[in-house]
């Protein structure tokens, strides 16, 4: 990866107002004009297939925007060095790499990095339908009712403001007030990991291949982007005063330890079996499938590291 690059093609979603404020910071940016490069915009929503092969392609946006522009790229006949410059609310592939969240840094490695990392892929199909690849967790029960109420809040015209700048800590409050006042709190499952069968009752599932999700959550403790391996996990069913403990040690990733009616699981494929209800995919919440289906790939996707 030491060629420089003479093309490069950057892919993002214009509906983000931080890909916006990003893509702002990238047309400006002394560090990308001083290349004598040529730079090619493309929106994902928009663009089907562009033939050219550039040297590197970058991905601008948050986790939800990544896992769209690996599926883009996924259908390209070429493959290139591909580099993230995070522009989302949680950002939790870059956190869980370890990959800078500021602009100024991401971009120079995403320009100059001469390193590569593999990182394993997740191929997810929903009741027999391709959903593509994902990169993170996929979760069904409380967690994607709280996405789907913090997506709600900051689109709202006289708070969305307030809530996009606390962030993490607006999902937490979320997040504490589902787990003790949802009525139906607990969900059944049935769930298939290489040939093992479960039958779980909790407040959520989830499978995963990096150990976050949103508001500094650690659901899969043991989750590592590149051993091959899917994590599960099911949280059990508590009581109105044990859901404060649970709320804890799921933030700091204690609750294996804490609370031995965890489900925890590793596995090449998973087969998740429920009533009809939304999921969380990589932090978007998705459909409402009764089944779905989860396989590791190796090595899914290569990034430029520093």
């Amino acid at each position: 990866m030491n060629r420089s690059a003479n093309s490069i093609l950057i892919l993002g979603n214009p509906g983000s107002r931080r890909a916006t404020e990003a893509r702002s910071f990238l047309d400006s940016s002394a560090e990308l004009k001083n290349l004598g490069t040529e730079v090619v915009w493309e929106n994902i929503f928009e663009t089907d297939r562009v033939e050219a092969r550039p040297d590197r392609v970058l991905i601008v946006g948050g986790d939800g925007t990544v896992r769209l522009a690996v599926n883009w790229l996924q259908q390209q006949d070429w493959q290139c060095p591909v580099a993230i410059i995070p522009a989302g609310t949680g950002n939790n592939l870059c956190k869980g790499l370890g990959f800078p969240l500021d602009l100024e840094q991401s971009l120079k490695i995403a320009l100059h990095g001469e390193g590569s990392r593999s990182i394993d892929t997740i191929s997810i199909s929903a009741d027999g339908e391709d959903w593509g690849q994902m990169l993170q967790i996929t979760s069904t029960g409380l967690p994607a009712k709280v996405t789907h109420r913090f997506d709600r809040w900051r689109k709202f015209p006289l708070i969305k403001h307030p809530v996009r700048w606390l962030g993490d800590s607006f999902y937490r409050l979320l997040a504490l007030q589902t787990l003790l006042m949802e009525t139906r709190r607990n969900r059944s499952a049935r769930i298939i990991i290489d040939g093992e069968e479960l039958e779980t009752f909790g407040p959520a599932v989830f499978v995963a291949n990096e150990a976050t999700i949103g508001g500094g959550f650690t659901p899969c403790p043991k989750a590592n982007l590149s051993d091959g391996l899917l994590d599960l996990c099911v949280l059990p069913k508590v009581s109105y005063f044990e859901a404060f403990s649970l709320f804890r040690e799921i933030s700091a990733g204690r609750h294996l330890d804490r609370f031995p009616e965890v489900v925890y699981r590793q596995g090449r494929e998973v087969t998740l079996i429920q009533e009809s209800h939304p999921v969380l995919v990589d932090g978007d919440v998705l459909g409402a499938p009764e089944v779905l289906e989860l396989r590791v790939v190796p090595a899914g996707l290569q990034l430029i590291t520093d």
